[in-house]
């Protein structure tokens, strides 16, 4: 439970004071980590007005943000600084008095080109990436493939399902497809409905795929699969690699030691071939994918079917009666690798790891599958010629469309090469391919120095979108390797202007044992960041764990109306919130709270039939729709616009 803010140090400048000065800097582009609570929107808005204080239009400023409410946030800060820079109110504090002074600069510019921006703040192009894209994919209909400017559905779930029955139906019909089908449905014991859903799902994320599978004309399958293959070896090294240097250097010698011992007195076993690769290895396997078998060997001896360190071993592991030392140092050794960190899930997981090779059958059945989600893709896009309506999917791809390749930009391309000279990013930690190609071809005649600049601002460490193909190694990879031929500046803020230093002290001290401590760009992983307080620390401790013996729903919502008891005694008047991993997981605390008459506010946590106000509705819906409803109307008479209590009823109907 966390306590009241303090209030923010304002005797100091941040730490991070010279990151956020050189953000600033309208000629140059950046790429910023700013984790919670460091005024990421701030800087955002402040960056937007230096640009509008240099600019020759606002029209060639480009703000893109991945929903609507942090598009209208960072546009009515930006109104607001204008609107309060031109009535010349006072700052609040050092970083409101810097955004007053950037907001009265662009006034003057405003003044000077006749823009009127507060009289038409139109001219802001603050927008999401979706809108982003339609506006893009309506420039040029007929060469981004989007027609008459289709509406998008926004729950296009019907569309995706009616694509996937069609095609499904084809099984019947005499074509290319039906065989194919018939290939995929035996692989799923001949069950239509299931496969119709399955192609309906893979219909709505056909952009993490739909650029793979379409293209490498008939050579198509054999490069995919390669490609996959390649893949699947790529990730088994990367496992067996961070595997191996997890075993340490003093015990590796004797592991390899007691296990190729082991599986020779294996051999002739019943089930001894499975160790047979293991009686000639000299040393710790190492981490190419043909190396996997003997680290699956060595799983096998090390652990348990339930994936632990074996606690004992005997002649069906290859330690006899007769091999007591053997057995003796074999237990030892385990006892030692228990205690190394990671190693037995790092272990265990080579058990999952799948070979990087299809079969022939394995691979007959994923080419047909490959042709039967190109037939779905094709028959999608006639049902949203169909129906007039596209998904957000579509209106993504035809934006690129229209922007032409990098290499071959087409004629709205280079007039938007024109026209947008400044490109800032919020949350770029949750872009995707799709969007990160967006930006390259909208960028792709720029050149280092010509005065056109790319910003961009994220939190690796808070990347949610991956179902949505979001993949937080871009944001690494654009900061180590810039974009097409921008290379925007790293920079890294450290305050945090939200909570106060105990919270942050936990969350710094917590993360930074949970996250790696290196970036990964191969997996995705990203490393603690650690944060500056800037607010003081509370009067009580600001993290407080209270832990459960076991998974309780009933048990955890007394103890939150116990916490919330003894917060209300400490200060009557405190704000109290309680937070969930969903709404579900607040139902029996919200209970809790009304059974001791705590009075709450929640939203949605008990279904709209459940509320008194609505069954008492609904008891008076049914009563006058039928006027014999007995009990309908002896709960009119029992709700509070009536109020009679048990014993009149009783009375007036016994």
């Amino acid at each position: 439970m966390a306590t009241e803010r303090e209030a923010v140090r304002t005797d100091v400048p941040p730490p991070d004071a010279a990151a956020r000065e050189a953000a600033l800097d309208p000629a140059q582009s950046f790429i910023v980590q700013a984790p919670a609570g460091s005024g990421k929107t701030t800087l955002l808005t402040q960056r937007y007005l230096v640009l509008l204080a240099h600019a020759e239009r606002p029209e060639e400023i480009l703000a893109i943000t991945f929903t609507r409410k942090a598009a209208a946030e960072m546009r009515h800060r930006i109104l607001e600084s204008l609107a309060r820079a031109s009535r010349r109110e006072v700052a609040k504090d050092g970083s409101d008095a810097r955004s007053l002074a950037l907001a009265r600069a662009v006034l003057a510019r405003s003044d000077a080109l006749g823009w009127a921006l507060l009289d038409h703040p139109s001219r802001l192009r603050v927008q999401t990436i979706d809108a982003l894209n339609q506006w893009l994919a309506q420039r040029l209909p007929v060469l981004s493939g989007a027609g008459t400017a289709p509406a998008v559905h926004e729950r296009p779930a019907e569309l995706y399902a009616e694509a996937a029955s069609r095609v499904v139906a084809q099984l019947e019909q005499d074509g290319p497809l039906a065989d194919r089908l018939a290939t995929v449905l035996l692989h799923l014991d001949n069950d239509t409905g299931y496969l119709q859903r399955l192609l309906a799902e893979m219909l709505a994320k056909r952009d993490h795929w739909l650029r793979h599978v379409a293209s490498g004309g008939m050579e198509r399958g054999t490069a995919i699969r390669a490609a996959l293959e390649a893949s699947i070896a790529t990730r088994v090294a990367e496992s067996l690699r961070r595997l191996r240097a997890l075993v340490p250097a003093p015990y590796a010698k004797r592991m390899v030691e007691l296990c190729v011992g082991a599986a020779q007195r294996l051999a002739g076993a019943e089930d001894g071939a499975r160790w047979d690769c293991l009686r000639d290895l000299a040393a710790l396997p190492d981490a190419a994918p043909d190396a996997l078998a003997r680290w699956q060997g060595l799983a096998e001896l090390l652990l348990t079917k339930e994936g632990e360190w074996r606690r004992t071993v005997n002649k069906n592991q290859g330690f006899p009666p007769a091999e007591k030392a053997a057995k003796q140092a074999f237990v030892e050794l385990l006892a030692d690798l228990g205690g190394v960190p990671a190693l037995c899930e790092a272990l265990a997981g080579t058990r999952t790891l799948p070979p990087c090779a299809y079969t022939d059958d394995q691979w007959a059945v994923l080419d047909a599958l490959l042709d039967v989600l190109l037939g779905a893709a094709a028959e999608l896009q006639l049902v949203f010629g169909e129906r007039g309506q596209v998904d957000f999917v579509a209106v993504s791809r035809s934006a690129l469309q229209a922007l032409g390749e990098s290499d071959e930009p087409s004629e709205l391309a280079l007039a938007l090469d024109y026209r947008i000279r400044h490109v800032l990013v919020d949350e770029f930690q949750d872009t995707s391919l799709a969007q990160v190609e967006l930006l390259k071809r909208l960028t792709a005649g720029w050149e280092p120095g010509d005065g056109r600049t790319l910003f961009c601002v994220g939190d690796p460490m808070q990347s949610i979108y991956r179902f949505r193909e979001a993949d937080v190694a871009l944001f690494l990879q654009i900061r180590n390797a810039g974009l097409g031929h921008v290379h925007p500046r790293s920079l890294v803020l450290e305050a945090n202007f939200r909570s106060q230093t105990g919270i942050v002290e936990w969350v710094n001290e917590a993360f930074a044992q949970v996250m790696p401590g290196a970036d990964d760009l191969e997996r995705g992983a990203v490393s603690y960041a650690r944060s500056i307080a800037m607010r003081g620390a509370g009067p009580v401790p600001a993290v407080v764990c209270h832990g459960l013996p076991r998974a309780d729903a009933a048990l955890e919502a007394a103890r939150i109306v116990d916490l919330v008891r003894a917060e209300r005694e400490r200060d009557p008047g405190a704000s109290i919130a309680i937070l969930g991993r969903a709404r579900t997981h607040l139902v029996a605390a919200a209970r809790a709270l009304q059974a001791v008459g705590q009075k709450y506010q929640g939203l949605d946590l008990v279904p709209l039939a459940d509320r008194l106000a609505i069954r008492d509705l609904v008891s008076l819906t049914r009563a006058l729709t039928h006027l014999a409803d007995r009990t309908a109307w002896l709960a009119c008479l029992r709700a509070p616009w009536c109020g009679l209590d048990l014993a009149t009823l009783h009375a007036l109907v016994g």
